[in-house]
């Protein structure tokens, strides 16, 4: 087992060497520190709906795939989901504690998936991937936003009823889901009618992931870390070990192959969105505790991700 964890670590770790190259560029100055913000909406609203519609417009969609893999992601998400908003509220922790516990313990950082599923299993494990996003993203929104402004104090009661509303506003309006639904339409038609379009979209597409990731090393900044022991250990053990085998073993019993298997483990196993933070600050949240927790689970996640993956292959 030690040496299949070794072999998957050297593997996936070009993912993680672009996230630390990241911040290690974001700490130089080079480029400028104006380059990130600006990369960030490049990759946001161009780069990763073009990833997501090329292999989602290639990919033959029947009901029991999606429903099997509905089944996997919003299994995970349900218990998890219960279990953290329980032991927050059993430890006593404040609204914008637990909300924050919540969502470093289901909130994946979907493009760090994308990138490992990639590596390992090239076009096929991208596709795998993007169908899992396609379920994941709406529902996790949903979910999460819905809990946020039920139980956070907001500014006023007209501006906690716009934020409802706005939910489902931001969701219609969200680049990923319309990409998506875009792709899932093309998918219908005979691909060899759409080669320009398929060959665009596949050349910005390969373009997403290693920016993303360099991104996502550039936000990390560990001197903002303020550590609340109990509850990162709790939405970290919650996050990158129970979720992933939870993902794991209902993923067996709903008969998923060995590949569906896999990148459904990779999905779960990733540390929690880079957003997180933003919701966070946006609804209320402990936004100090949110950064802790995502910092710490990406520093986690170097190990725990070919861990993981070396028990289960």
């Amino acid at each position: 087992m030690l040496s299949n964890f070794f072999q998957i670590f050297l593997l996936i770790s070009p993912v993680f060497i672009l996230i630390i190259l990241g911040n290690i560029l974001r700490r130089v100055g080079v480029p400028d520190v104006s380059f990130w913000d600006v990369n960030d909406k490049l990759v946001y609203w161009v780069l990763i709906p073009a990833l997501l519609f090329h292999h989602i417009s290639q990919i033959s969609l029947s009901s029991s795939m999606f429903y099997s893999y509905s089944v996997v992601i919003l299994s995970g998400l349900f218990i998890i989901s219960i279990v953290a908003i329980l032991m927050g509220r059993l430890l006593g922790y404040s609204p914008e504690s637990w909300s924050s516990l919540l969502q470093g313990a289901v909130r994946h950082n979907a493009f760090i998936a994308l990138a490992i599923a990639g590596s390992l299993f090239g076009d096929e494990g991208l596709a795998i991937g993007a169908m899992f996003m396609l379920i994941y993203v709406p529902s996790i929104n949903i979910v999460v936003i819905s809990i946020m402004v039920t139980n956070l104090k907001q500014p006023g009661q007209a501006e906690s009823s716009k934020g409802i509303a706005n939910i489902f506003i931001e969701l219609i309006k969200n680049p990923f889901i319309l990409s998506m639904i875009a792709g899932l339409l093309v998918s219908l038609i005979d691909s060899d009618k759409l080669i320009i379009i398929n060959e665009t979209s596949g050349l910005l597409g390969s373009a997403a992931l290693p920016l993303m990731l360099l991104t996502i090393g550039a936000k990390i900044k560990v001197r903002d870390l303020a550590l609340k022991i109990t509850p990162i250990i709790i939405s970290n053990s919650l996050k990158l070990i129970a979720f992933p085998v939870i993902a794991y073993f209902v993923a067996t019993f709903m008969g998923l192959s060995q590949l569906e298997t896999i990148v459904a483990v990779i999905f779960a196993s990733v540390p929690t969105a880079a957003s997180s933070h933003a919701l966070a600050k946006q609804f209320g949240g402990d936004e100090l505790l949110m950064t802790s927790i995502v910092t710490t689970q990406v520093a986690l996640s170097f190990i725990t991700i070919p861990l993981i993956l070396a028990f289960i292959t």
